[in-house]
C-alpha cells in the first residue's frame, strides 16, 4: 500500500465522524488535507486537486508521499514546466539531487523560466552550492551571489 493510500485511508476513517466543535478546532491545512484528500481518492486524475495535495503533503513535511504524486502529476502532465519543476523540488527535499537537477533540466527545457524562484525556493536549497546547479545556472547567464 502507497504512502498516499495509507493517508486516504487514514483520512476515511478519521474525518467522517468529526463533531462540527472537531471541525472548528482543525486547522486550515488539516481542512484542505481531508477536502483535496477525499477528491483525489474519487477522481485520481484530477490534476488540479493533486497539485494541491502535494503542496499540502510538502508543507506537512510529508516529502515521500508529495513525491509519489509529483511523479504521478509528471505522468498525467508531461509537458507542463511548474510539474516539472515541483518534481525537482520534491526530490530535492528528499536528498535526490540528481533526479532533482534532472528534473530541474526538464523545466527549464519546458520553459520554466521563473529564476529568482529557482534560486530562493527553499525546497531547493541543497542545489545551491551543488557545481552542477552553477553549471546548469551558467548556461542560462544566471549565478548566485552572496550578499
Amino acid at each position: 500500500m502507497s504512502d498516499i493510500q495509507k493517508m486516504s485511508k487514514q483520512q476515511k476513517n478519521s474525518g467522517g465522524d468529526l463533531s462540527l466543535a472537531e471541525i472548528i478546532r482543525r486547522s486550515q491545512t488539516d481542512f484542505e488535507l481531508d477536502f483535496y484528500g477525499r477528491i483525489a481518492a474519487q477522481s485520481p486524475h484530477y490534476a488540479d486537486v493533486l497539485a494541491q495535495l502535494a503542496q499540502i503533503y510538502t508543507l506537512k513535511g510529508w516529502h515521500r508521499a508529495a513525491l509519489e504524486i509529483d511523479r504521478r502529476l509528471s505522468r498525467l502532465k508531461p509537458r507542463e514546466p511548474q510539474v516539472a519543476y515541483n518534481l525537482a523540488c520534491s526530490y530535492c527535499l528528499l536528498g535526490r539531487t540528481d533526479e532533482a537537477l534532472g528534473a530541474l533540466r526538464r523545466a527549464l527545457s519546458l520553459g520554466f523560466w521563473d529564476i529568482d524562484q529557482m534560486l530562493s525556493d527553499p525546497d531547493l536549497s541543497r542545489l545551491h552550492d551543488a557545481p552542477e546547479f552553477q553549471d546548469l545556472l551558467q548556461t542560462l547567464d544566471f549565478e548566485i551571489h552572496e550578499n
